[in-house]
């Protein structure tokens, strides 16, 4: 096996392919992979940026669908724009015949008030970075095969890509990836991935002034508040592959008022 060391040197040292060169251990492809995604730095990070710099939440990811279309466009895939859902995509290169398909997802959306925080720039121009390295080796390396980079709007909460799963947006892959970023070495993650269940219940009371007479009134919210509470404390008894977290949503809400109508949305995992 080669000496060649693959991993980031804050990695595990000890950890190596389990093959033997030549079979998926290639370290000529590895060598095309790092060359071009290094030679295409410059303009990964100013898309990054842009990106980041130009939020847009789910479905609504128009500058996104554009920016990204043009950039892959520029560097020599097929893309075709409004994919289904109106802000996906997809970018495809051939090269050969026959092959694998190798498919890669690149998530766009932000998040309501915090922008950018769960990082989907990042993840949308890793994706980016993988397709073109694949091109790259397919290419120099004359490897027959298919990219197909995926344009994946909607991951907060609006299930984009199971839209694009029904419209059989990813049928034709052999393999597919997707980035997602963390602190933890090593970089290549063997966590395990958690089904969500979204749960909304929604309390409705009677509104009365809260100064006045609040006899008269059935507060809604503090029916939230003991649901909230108590799930709060069923934590404690969850196991630690299980995540449950909520937030509180209301309607007309006003201090001084006994609130009518309030819900609690709940995220199970």
């Amino acid at each position: 096996m080669s000496d060649m060391i693959v991993w980031p040197p804050e990695d595990d040292p000890n950890i190596r392919p389990p093959l033997q060169e030549g079979q998926v251990y290639r370290p000529d492809i590895l060598n095309v992979i790092e060359v071009s995604i290094d030679g295409l730095n410059g303009e990964l990070r100013a898309l990054s940026l842009d990106i980041h710099d130009h939020p847009e939440l789910k479905f609504e990811e128009k500058y996104a669908h554009d920016a990204y279309t043009a950039f892959m466009e520029k560097h020599g895939f097929t893309v075709t724009k409004n994919h289904h859902p109106e802000t996906a995509w997809v970018a495809t290169y051939t090269h050969g015949q026959g092959g694998r398909v190798l498919g890669i997802n690149s998530e766009m959306d932000a998040l309501p008030g915090i922008r950018h925080a769960c990082g989907h720039n990042l993840i949308g121009i890793s994706g980016v970075a993988v397709a073109l390295a694949a091109k790259a080796v397919m290419e120099r390396l004359n490897i027959d095969g298919k990219v197909v980079l995926l344009g994946t709007p909607a991951e907060e909460g609006g299930f984009g890509k199971i839209v694009l799963y029904e419209k059989g947006a990813y049928d034709e892959m052999d393999h597919e990836l997707t980035y997602f970023g963390g602190a933890i070495a090593p970089s290549i993650s063997l966590t395990s991935c958690l089904a969500l269940s979204f749960i909304t219940v929604e309390y409705q009371g009677h509104t009365a002034h809260a100064g006045l007479s609040p006899w008269e009134g059935q507060n809604a919210l503090d029916a939230a508040v003991l649901a909230y509470n108590n799930i709060s404390l069923l934590r404690q008894q969850i196991k630690p592959t299980h995540r449950v977290h909520g937030i509180f949503e209301g309607k007309d809400w006003a201090p001084n008022s006994e609130i009518s109508i309030h819900s609690v949305e709940t995220h199970g995992r």
